[in-house]
C-alpha cells in the first residue's frame, strides 16, 4: 500500500490528471499483488458512480447553468442590492447576502463564482471598490455556496460515510450563516477603514419592486428545503425539482432561455459532470484498497495512542484536511479520507453529521488556496486577474473563514441542533 500512496502523490505533483493518479496508483497496488483478481477494479469503477444519491450531482449542475443562462442570478443580486447595499461595505455586504440567497439553490461553490461573480466583479469595480478586495470577497462569498443546502460535497459525503444527506443539508444552515457573519464583520471593518461609499438606502417602493421580481428564484430554496424538512421528497428528488423549477422559471417566467439554447445547456451540464463521475469510479478502487488494507484501522491507532481527547483530533485533522484542500479535489479528499477516518472518529464519539461539515468547511477552504485553488481559476477566467493576484486578494478573508471553522469545530450544537429539532 506504501507504494500505491507513493505512486498518487508522485502523480499528483507531476500534475498529471486527478482521475489518471488515482487509477493508476491503484492498478500499481494490483501489480504488486497478482493474486487479486483485476476484475475488482471494473467492477468497483461500474459500482461507484452506480448511486441513487450521487445522482442529485449532475441535477444540481444542471439547475446551476440553468439559473446563470437564465438571469436568475441578476435578479437575486438586484434583491440584495435593494436591502443591504446600504449598510457601511456597501456591494461587499450585497456580495456576502446574494451568495447565501444563491447557495440555497446551486449547491456549488464554483457554480456561484461564475454564476455571480461576473455581476459581482463589474458592480463593484464600476463603484470603486478596491480589486484586491473586490476579488477577495467575491471568492470567499462563493465558498458559502457548498454549506447552506443543497450541496453537493454533502451529497458526496453523506454518500462515502452513509449517513442521512437531508441531516447534512439542515446540519448546514446555521455553519453557513456563521461563515456569512464572520466575512461581514471583515467586510464592514475594511469599508470603514478604506472609506468605501455606501449606496443610498433603497425606497419601499424599489424594495417592493426587487423582491416582486425576484420572488419565483427566491421559492427555489424554500421549495428545496422545505421539500425535505417535510418529507415531501428525497435529497436526490429534491436535484431533479431544482432543475425543472429553474427550467421553467428561465423559459416560461423570465423568458431569458429560449428553447433552442436548451442543447447548449444540457450538453455543457453533461461536460461538467464528466470529471465527477470519473473520479467517482477511480476513487471507489483507491477506497476499496485502503478498507482491505485496514488503513483506517492503523491510523486510528496512531492518533489513539496520542489522545482519546475527540477534540484534539478533530483539532489534528483539521490541519491535515486544511493541508489536502490545498493541492487535492474535495470530491477526491473526501472520498479517500471518509473510509480512513471514520472508525477514528466513532470511537471518540464525534458524531458523523457534525464531522461531515467540518470536513466541507475545511475543503472549501482549500478552494482558495493554490496550488489546485479551482475558486480562483475560475475567478480569474471571470474577471481577468492573474492567479498571483487572486490569491494575494484572497489571503485576508481566510482569517474569518479559519475562526468560522473554528466555532464549528468545536461547538458541535452549531451543526446537530437542527437536524435534531426537526428531522
Amino acid at each position: 500500500m506504501g507504494v500505491m500512496i507513493l505512486v498518487f502523490f508522485v502523480l499528483v505533483v507531476l500534475q498529471v490528471p486527478i482521475f489518471y493518479s488515482i487509477l493508476a496508483a491503484s492498478i500499481s497496488y494490483f501489480l504488486l499483488n497478482p493474486s487479486l483478481p483485476a476484475t475488482v477494479i471494473i467492477q468497483k469503477m461500474l459500482s461507484g458512480p452506480n448511486s441513487y444519491t450521487l445522482l442529485a450531482v449532475p441535477l444540481f449542475i444542471l439547475a446551476g447553468n440553468l439559473m446563470n443562462y437564465g438571469g436568475i442570478t441578476k435578479r437575486i443580486f438586484r434583491f440584495a442590492e435593494v436591502f443591504v447595499g446600504h449598510i457601511p461595505g456597501g456591494l461587499g455586504q450585497v456580495n456576502i447576502f446574494t451568495s447565501v440567497i444563491f447557495s440555497g439553490m446551486s449547491g456549488s461553490a464554483n457554480a456561484d463564482a461564475a454564476g455571480l461573480g461576473m455581476i459581482e466583479i463589474q458592480a463593484m469595480r464600476d463603484a470603486g471598490y478596491d480589486d484586491d478586495f473586490t476579488l477577495g470577497i467575491t471568492a470567499a462569498s462563493s465558498l458559502i455556496g457548498p454549506i447552506i443546502p443543497p450541496s453537493v460535497p454533502a451529497i458526496v459525503y453523506a454518500s462515502a460515510a452513509s449517513v442521512s444527506v437531508g441531516s447534512l443539508f439542515i446540519g448546514g444552515l446555521i455553519p453557513g450563516c456563521i461563515m456569512a457573519v464572520s466575512l461581514s464583520v471583515l467586510t464592514l471593518i475594511i469599508a470603514k477603514r478604506r472609506n468605501y461609499p455606501i449606496m443610498p438606502k433603497s425606497s419601499f417602493r424599489e424594495r417592493l419592486s426587487a423582491f416582486w421580481d425576484a420572488l419565483p428564484s427566491l421559492m427555489t430554496p424554500v421549495i428545496i428545503i422545505g421539500g425535505i424538512w417535510t418529507g415531501w421528497f428525497t435529497a436526490t428528488e429534491s436535484a431533479a425539482i431544482a432543475a425543472v423549477y429553474a427550467a421553467f422559471l428561465s423559459i416560461v417566467v423570465y423568458k431569458d432561455i429560449k428553447l433552442k439554447d436548451l442543447p447548449e445547456i444540457l450538453f455543457k451540464s453533461a461536460y461538467n459532470s464528466i470529471p465527477f463521475i470519473f473520479i467517482v469510479a477511480a476513487s471507489m478502487v483507491f477506497g476499496w484498497i485502503i478498507i482491505r488494507e485496514q488503513a483506517g484501522v492503523v491510523v486510528g491507532e496512531l492518533l489513539l495512542s496520542v489522545t482519546h481527547n475527540k477534540y484534539v483530533i478533530l483539532a489534528i485533522i483539521n490541519v491535515v484536511l486544511l493541508i489536502m484542500g490545498t493541492f487535492m479535489d474535495p470530491t477526491v479528499s473526501t472520498l479517500l479520507l471518509v473510509p480512513v477516518l471514520k472508525p477514528i472518529l466513532a470511537e471518540v464519539g464525534v458524531d458523523m453529521v457534525h464531522f461531515g461539515v467540518v470536513m466541507i468547511v475545511n475543503l472549501m477552504i482549500g478552494l482558495l488556496t493554490p496550488p489546485l485553488g479551482s475558486v480562483l481559476n475560475t475567478l480569474c477566467t471571470v474577471s481577468g486577474a492573474k492567479f498571483e493576484e487572486m490569491v494575494r486578494s484572497c489571503i485576508i478573508f481566510l482569517i474569518p473563514l479559519i475562526i468560522a471553522l473554528l466555532i464549528i469545530t468545536f461547538v458541535p450544537q452549531t451543526v446537530l441542533f437542527l437536524p435534531r429539532l426537526i428531522i
